[in-house]
């Protein structure tokens, strides 16, 4: 049998999917996850630093039944890569044939998982905060610009806050969308952006309580996307709801680590499982007297899912900007 992979670069895959395909993909995914339609171990991180790299990489396998595809995505942290003019976080997609393992195709995967990370927020407030107006972004790098790219998809905006430790990502942020029917604010503390908003997100690299409690409106919902610690602790113990993308990754990883590791929350603790919302499983209605902490700690089957979209758009358009790797030579 003739096997040929193709790998699909980054150019590529920027013409082939967009901010309304990452938002169809995220929906589309947890709904089949909540449905028992994916099978995906929670991921695994190897650290390099002991042995002398400066650098951390995640291994997140899947298969995914509906869009028939199985692989692998593998996106890390490299610490040298700035020096280098690259991305600190570095991603690519392997997808394989499920039933035989052949190999379809490496995909670039850096602007798949920018975008999927900025479609999680998007469609998490669709669903548990359908009628969010004020939204803040508290991280104003790629990740977060990609946040409110789709989050204006998503919502009826009228007020985008914009925070950072950095004036001059802030005043970066704001230039990425001018014209807008929605008011971007520019906003010199934390304080300034979390009071009354109905949408607060954490997209940084800190390990810091960046948000405390008083500054929780009722009816807000905070998204932490960050690795580490983003807010202060009354602000998880003192939350109406906990919610999470996946509930076993968020007890070992990200804001809600720390609760776990010190006994304060369980598995049981996060109702809010997203998966299982859209799945029909659990039932959810706003409430506007509610404070919810969801934590979107990140999955690999969407960036599979679109990885395969991306792969099944370049074979049906007969897309000669991709290399084919002959796996019979």
């Amino acid at each position: 049998m003739e096997e040929k992979a193709l790998i699909i670069g980054a150019g590529t895959v920027r013409r082939y999917f967009s901010e309304d395909d990452a938002i169809g993909i995220v929906e589309d995914v947890w709904r089949w996850y909540g449905e028992g339609k994916i099978a995906m171990p929670s991921k695994i991180t190897t650290d390099m630093s002991p042995l002398g790299v400066d650098g951390w990489f995640n291994s997140m396998p899947s298969y995914i039944q509906p869009c028939g595809a199985a692989g692998l995505k593998l996106v890390g942290g490299y610490g040298g890569n700035h020096a280098l003019g690259l991305p600190y976080i570095k991603a690519n997609v392997v997808i394989t044939e499920p039933a035989t393992g052949r190999l379809l195709a490496l995909v670039a995967g850096d602007h798949i998982s920018n975008l999927r990370t900025g479609a999680q927020p998007a469609v998490a407030a669709r669903l548990l905060h359908p009628q969010a107006h004020i939204v803040t972004i508290i991280g104003a790098g790629s990740q977060g610009t990609m946040c409110l790219a789709c989050m204006e998809k998503a919502l009826s905006l009228r007020e985008v806050r914009v925070c950072d430790i950095l004036p001059d990502a802030r005043a970066r942020f704001i230039d990425r969308f001018p014209e807008k029917p929605y008011r971007l604010i520019d906003c010199a503390s934390n304080e300034e952006g979390c009071r009354d908003s109905d949408i607060i997100i954490t997209i940084t690299t800190a390990d810091a309580p960046l948000i405390e409690m008083a500054w929780v409106k009722p009816g807000a919902v905070v998204f932490t996307m960050g690795s580490f610690t983003e807010v202060a602790d009354d602000v998880v113990l003192q939350a109406d709801f906990l919610g999470a993308d996946h509930v076993g990754q968020s007890l070992h990883r990200g804001n809600l680590k720390t609760f776990a590791e010190r006994g304060y929350i369980t598995a049981e603790s996060i109702k809010l499982v997203l998966p299982d919302i859209l799945a029909g499983k659990i039932p959810y209605t706003y409430d506007p007297g509610k404070r919810a902490v969801v934590q979107l700690v990140g999955m690999g089957a969407p960036d599979l899912a679109a990885a395969k979209l991306v792969y099944d758009r370049v074979r049906s358009d007969g897309c000669r900007d991709v290399g084919v790797f002959d796996m019979n030579a």
